[in-house]
């Protein structure tokens, strides 16, 4: 239906003549303007939702039994809107602006924007900015809730398509075309969060799905067609849908996978259970970082070297004796053999040096520090895992650049 509101003339006075008390005093006056235009839209709304006001049970006319004021929260402030109930002698009642207003208090619009805020900084400091930058009113603890009920609205769609692969053997469609001289590439990681609940951390796993890189400038290269995925969930459902994103990358036409990971055991049985056909890669950094803090002398450095260039040469047990033939001292004795097992667990990891030469997982390093450090590692904050799960879902939605198209349906869905 078309609502036709008349904004009429806004005035305003100014003490002095000056471009900032004119800019303030006309945003203030437009939003009263936005104010008295919502409430009188809505009435039309509730006019035309009324139609003929007729009791579709006796054929009474309608009348209106009783009005109250609901106080619903938008972009320019909150108004109270007069919500009308009509009825008639034989009990039926009807109020047309049920399904209009938002069953909370605030507008899906006011949502949109305080949860993109909160993607950026805490609640708190959310629900005060978008007061002070658009009026409205949302309060912190009605953000951190919002943010948590929206996680299964973002994943409904990638739910569905994996549960259709590993239930019924549905392959998903391809998002990207690719031929099979390209190498797509999967890299995994992930990053703790402090728990309220136990005082301890849990894990937020990350990937990143990419296939094609630029040069966009002197050492600097840029993924193309990057995609992540991430979530608070246990290595299954996360290693099942991240093997859906890659067949939406094109994993399947692809001529070969990669999948490179920090050597967690977790990524190794995803490696081994959902990408059996992709060539598992042990992220060179990580092998390196370890075998330094057991040798970091610059005395050491020699074997050091010699341990990484048999790694580099796809021989994890030639390494294995570099490192046994140099005993550590005794503080790191213990991390010493925890080196020499991490060697062992991620044979085949290193093995396949010598069948690629992409070897870093900073793609999803940096995913990591965009999705979950920044936001959820801020000086004396902690989380609650579903809490934490709204969060990281929103914040993929960002990174993958897919935030206006989630809420594009959003508003749909609500029209």
């Amino acid at each position: 239906m078309i609502v036709r509101v008349e904004l009429g003339v806004v005035e305003f006075e100014l003490k002095d003549l000056t471009t900032a008390l004119l800019d303030k005093g006309l945003e203030d006056a437009v939003r009263d303007a936005h104010r008295r235009a919502a409430v009188d839209a809505l009435s039309q709304v509730e006019a035309a939702k009324a139609g003929v006001r007729v009791c579709p049970e006796c054929g009474q006319a309608l009348v209106v039994v009783k009005t109250s004021k609901r106080k619903v929260g938008l972009l320019c402030g909150p108004v109270r809107v007069p919500v009308r109930t009509w009825g008639c002698d034989c009990g039926y009642t009807v109020r047309p602006l049920a399904g209009v207003l938002p069953k909370g208090r605030h507008s899906l619009a006011l949502v949109e924007r305080g949860l993109f805020l909160a993607t950026m900084i805490g609640y708190q400091r959310s629900a005060e900015t978008i007061a002070h930058l658009t009026a409205g009113e949302i309060s912190h603890g009605t953000l951190q809730r919002l943010a948590k009920a929206e996680a299964p609205r973002i994943d409904a769609a990638i739910a569905e398509t994996t549960a259709q692969l590993y239930g019924n053997g549905v392959v998903p469609d391809e998002n990207v075309e690719r031929t099979c001289s390209e190498t797509l590439v999967v890299a995994v990681d992930g990053g703790f969060v402090p728990d309220r609940a136990t005082g301890y951390d849990f894990e937020a796993k990350c990937g990143v799905v990419y296939g094609l890189k630029a040069q966009v400038s002197k050492g600097r290269v840029e993924l193309v067609d990057r995609v992540a995925y991430a979530g608070i969930e246990d290595a299954r459902t996360f290693g099942e849908r991240m093997s859906v994103v890659a067949m939406q990358q094109g994993m399947l036409a692809a001529g070969r996978t990669i999948l490179i990971g920090d050597g967690a055991g977790w990524i190794r049985r995803m490696a081994r259970d959902v990408f059996p056909d992709a060539v598992y890669v042990l992220d060179l950094y990580h092998l390196k970082h370890r075998i330094r803090q057991v040798f970091p002398e610059e005395w050491e450095m020699s074997v050091r070297e010699k341990a990484v260039t048999a790694c580099l040469a796809g021989d994890p047990l030639g390494a294995i004796r570099v490192l046994k033939a140099q005993q550590p001292t005794p503080e790191r004795e213990e991390a010493w053999r925890k080196l020499l097992f991490y060697i062992r667990s991620n044979a085949l990891g290193i093995e396949n040096y010598t069948r690629t030469d992409l070897f870093g997982s900073g793609c999803v390093e940096k995913a990591v520090d965009i999705l979950i450090s920044r936001r959820f590692k801020l000086r004396g904050m902690s989380w609650l895992k579903p809490g934490a799960q709204g969060m990281v879902k929103l914040k993929v939605l960002r990174y993958n650049s897919k935030w206006n198209d989630h809420w594009g349906s959003r508003f749909a869905e609500a029209a």
